[in-house]
């Protein structure tokens, strides 16, 4: 199966260890990291991120600057031929039952997996979120 898939997470170790159970899980896949969400949602707006859509994005909720809920305040306003190229899930430590909440209230969130990253939790989400 080949992916492409973002993952947004100010962690260079997070994002490391997702990058590389994505590889290990799927051979083909193409992962494109982002340190910072506004970079990332620059690129998604301007259609110039780099990989083939449709793509999947891994988003980390608590990030300085622009954190994971004002990334999804400002991709929910972006034209319908954009965010309907994405999936997103949100990949974050939070235990807190209003963060997760309010991440699954977002119509653009596909649903929310508690890090880190495994080969399991990767493919669970994948057969109920294949993209087309």
């Amino acid at each position: 199966m080949d992916l492409s898939l973002i993952v947004i997470d100010e962690s260079d170790l997070d994002c490391f260890i997702a990058q590389k159970i994505i590889q290990h899980t799927y051979k083909n896949s193409v992962v494109k990291l982002y340190h910072n969400p506004q970079t990332a949602f620059d690129a998604i707006r301007a259609k110039s991120v780099g990989i083939s859509l449709p793509a999947i994005i891994f988003l980390d909720l608590q990030m300085p600057i622009m954190n994971g809920f004002a990334f999804l305040d400002a991709f929910e306003k972006l034209a319908d031929e954009i965010t309907r190229q994405y999936k997103i899930f949100i990949l974050s430590s939070t235990r807190n039952n209003s963060d997760i909440s309010k991440g699954l209230s977002y119509k653009t969130v596909s649903g929310i997996i508690e890090k880190p990253l495994t080969k399991e939790k990767l493919q669970d989400i994948m057969p109920q979120h294949e993209v087309q």
